[in-house]
């Protein structure tokens, strides 16, 4: 029996979304980057009254206003294919997530593909890191982001592992990431075809853009898919079961299972790519953060 999206998902979705994300012209891409951003701003997250918002330059911080902790910060990489979306689209996450967790939260503004292929994403936010820990050398500073915002997350970690600055990322956050540039997966073959949102043909040309012609020795911290994960934070991931990605979210839990390394693995079952936006009105996306805020409170395991 072909499994189905939950319809409430797709009525609430529906409300939110415009026909596509990205379209075969390049040229188009910044007339579609706007309606994407005016389709989702009334999206502001189930505990917007409660979490302050500022707009500060190329950054968005979302801060509880009450019982804040200041222990840890969260920088949320926002997704869309590297080519698409911002703060404004991904606010609700940013705002749940910071009422959940008690922490600040930190949305950057990345410069996106086709105009800004790699490595320019995955700069901005190295370099975010590094200014922020500067600035606040005794906090916890955890990395999260959704699909192509869990690739650069997790390229990001890798990178600053081999730079030498492995201990500069304490944990990270993954909803349904995009790792591999690989598209003869189950998941692909599965859901890829047009009946549950996010295409493999979309993901093809956002790999194309991102990637801009850049081989593995140019784009080490790309496509992910040699990736050795020695030496990597704790992770929490989120699988969405009727998602073209979801296979790579199963195959980075098995590298993390194999390495020993500290994670937690969560599927959410009748959902597609992307439902982790709608928490103000669907509980299973509030759920899925609920879930990912339990991962950093959780006692450390030794």
């Amino acid at each position: 029996m072909t499994k189905r999206i939950d319809p409430t998902l797709v009525d609430i979705a529906a409300r939110f979304s415009t026909p596509s994300f990205i379209v075969e012209s390049k040229a188009e891409m910044p007339a579609i980057r706007e309606a994407v951003t005016q389709a989702r701003r009334g999206l502001v997250g189930r505990h917007a009254a409660d979490v302050d918002v500022a707009d500060l330059g190329d950054l968005r911080r979302f801060t509880p206003k009450f019982d804040l902790d200041r222990s840890t910060v969260i920088i949320y990489v926002h997704g869309g294919g590297w080519v698409n979306c911002d703060t404004i689209t991904h606010g609700a996450i940013m705002t749940d997530l910071a009422y959940l967790t008690g922490h600040e939260v930190l949305g950057p503004e990345y410069p996106l593909a086709p105009e800004a292929p790699y490595p320019a994403g995955l700069d901005h936010v190295v370099a975010l890191v590094e200014q922020t820990r500067a600035a606040r050398s005794n906090v916890n500073l955890v990395l999260a982001g959704d699909s192509a915002g869990a690739n650069l997350s997790l390229a990001v970690a890798a990178r600053l592992r081999d730079m030498g600055k492995g201990g500069a990322v304490s944990a990270l956050l993954l909803w349904y990431g995009c790792y591999r540039a690989t598209f003869e997966t189950w998941s692909h073959a599965a859901f890829g075809g047009g009946d549950y949102g996010l295409t493999t043909e979309a993901m093809r040309r956002c790999w194309d853009w991102y990637l801009d012609g850049q081989d593995a020795v140019a784009a080490p911290y790309g496509d992910l898919s040699a990736l050795d994960v020695t030496g990597l934070p704790p992770a929490w991931m989120c699988e969405a079961e009727l998602d073209c990605l979801a296979a790579d979210t199963r195959w980075l839990a098995g590298l993390y299972t194999a390495a020993g390394i500290d994670h937690s693995y969560d599927l959410f079952e009748d959902v597609n790519h992307g439902f982790n936006h709608f928490g103000q009105f669907y509980s299973p996306s509030l759920r899925s953060i609920e879930r990912a805020a339990h991962f950093l409170k959780r006692p450390k395991k030794r």
